[in-house]
């Protein structure tokens, strides 16, 4: 059993005209390359980390031939929103979809914790950076609002295993770190929850530039796992 990381599938499998063709050569084909590394990567016995941009539909209704694609792939899959999911809506309506539509193997991951092999998972979209040249005012609310959602990750995982004898992940959508500002309000909340690991993804095309990858900081390993810059192949983790 292993741990993997996949994020920003940007399935469009429900909305065919949707292209991802403004980021690059690299996103030519990328449903199949998708399906053809995950295939060779997962087993049915793992677990695959999808931390936002799941589908491009924008109704819970419309995302189901995205959610028949990623139901048909192995392993066990656990989501956090992105900032493109505008289908998300209660935990309740999804996992109802999900299960009245048979995609098993699915769960949704939002500041609850979830034990995976000797681990625990959680997780919440995060936001972009106060040093991020598009941080406004008006994102302060939220910036703050995530903050707090990621202090109850930890909360929750406290709850799961007070002495700590799990492994920690968390999964955010936006970077909490870049190669560019570090540390942040974030790393300091991830660093004092005793995180192990930390995925994100979010980063596309010259943004890659930005990543913050691979590398330890303040005791926890940070990794990018957006698909164009893992070329859509599942990134192992434990």
């Amino acid at each position: 059993m292993a741990i993997y990381g996949l994020s920003d599938l940007h399935l469009s499998l429900s909305i065919p005209d949707k292209s991802m063709d403004v980021f690059g050569a690299g996103w030519e084909n990328y449903i199949e390359r998708i399906r053809e590394n995950w295939c060779s990567t997962v087993c049915d016995e793992d677990t695959v980390i999808v931390s936002g941009d799941i589908s491009w539909a924008t109704k819970l209704q419309e995302t189901k031939k995205d959610f028949e694609f990623l139901a048909s792939l192995p392993g066990r899959k656990l989501l956090c929103r992105g900032n493109h999911d505008y289908w998300w809506t209660t935990i309740a309506k999804m996992e109802e979809f999900f299960a009245s539509n048979g995609f098993d193997g699915i769960e949704i991951v939002r500041t609850n914790a979830v034990k995976a092999d000797g681990c625990l998972i959680s997780g919440t979209r995060g936001w972009m950076l106060p040093g991020d040249g598009e941080f406004k005012e008006q994102d302060r609310k939220i910036y703050d609002r995530e903050i707090a959602r990621l202090k109850l990750c930890f909360a929750e995982m406290d709850k799961a295993d007070p002495d700590r004898t799990l492994k920690r992940i968390i999964m955010l959508h936006y970077p909490p770190i870049t190669r560019f500002s570090h540390p942040t309000d974030f790393t300091s909340v991830i660093t004092e929850g005793g995180a192990d690991i930390c995925v994100y993804g979010h980063l596309h095309g010259r943004a890659h530039e930005k990543i913050f990858t691979d590398v330890e900081f303040e005791g926890c390993r940070y990794y990018c796992i957006s698909g164009d810059y893992l070329k859509f192949k599942p990134k192992f983790l434990l």
